[in-house]
C-alpha cells in the first residue's frame, strides 16, 4: 500500500530505506534518513539500564516483534506521537511500521513484545470476569482490551506485510 509508513533497518539499526509516508512523519528526505544514526528521531533519551534490561529480555524471548508508542523528534524541532510495530526478518534486518497516535507527546514511551501484548490482553479478560459490568474499572479494562486487540492485530498485519489505518 503506498500510504503505509514503513522504515527498513539493517541488523545494527541503521536506516536503509523508507516509504514516502514514513519520510513525511519523520520530516526528512530519504538522503537525510540514510545519513541519520540509529535512534536519531527519539524525543526521549534512553535510560541505558532500562534499554539493556529490555534488550536482554527481548533476546531471551527469541527476538520477537516489538510494538508500542513513542514520541519522535523531527529535525525541524517538531514532535509527533506515533504507534509502531517492529518486525525482525530471518536475515536479521528490521521493518518498522508507523501510525499516528493520539497520546500527548510528553507521555512516556511504551514498548512491549508481541507476546507481552497477548499476555496482557488475556490478563485483562480474566480480570474483567471478576468485576461488575457497571463499575468504572470494568469500562477501563474494556478500553485496555480494545488497545491490546488493536496492537495484536497490527502485529499480525505487519508480519504479513500489511498495514492498518489508524
Amino acid at each position: 500500500m503506498p500510504d503505509d509508513a514503513i522504515i527498513t533497518m539493517d541488523p545494527d539499526g541503521r536506516y536503509t530505506d523508507a516509504s514516502p509516508a514514513a519520510l513525511d512523519i519523520l520530516g526528512v528526505t530519504r538522503e537525510q534518513l540514510l545519513a541519520a544514526p540509529p535512534g536519531a528521531f527519539s524525543a526521549q533519551p534512553d535510560d541505558p539500564d532500562s534499554a539493556t534490561a529490555f534488550r536482554r529480555s527481548w533476546e531471551a524471548q527469541g527476538k520477537p516483534d516489538i510494538t508500542g508508542e513513542a514520541t519522535i523528534q523531527r529535525p525541524d524541532g517538531g514532535q509527533r506521537r506515533v504507534k509502531f510495530h517492529i518486525a525482525r526478518h530471518d536475515d536479521g534486518t528490521f521493518v518498522a511500521m508507523l501510525w499516528d497516535a493520539e497520546t500527548a507527546t510528553d507521555a512516556p514511551a511504551k514498548v512491549m513484545t508481541a507476546g507481552d501484548v497477548l499476555a496482557a490482553w488475556r490478563d485483562a479478560e480474566r480480570r474483567m470476569e471478576t468485576i461488575a459490568q457497571d463499575s468504572p474499572e470494568w469500562s477501563a479494562i474494556q478500553a485496555d482490551i480494545a488497545r491490546f486487540r488493536e496492537a495484536y492485530h497490527r502485529a499480525f498485519d505487519a508480519r504479513a506485510g500489511r498495514a492498518r489505518a489508524t
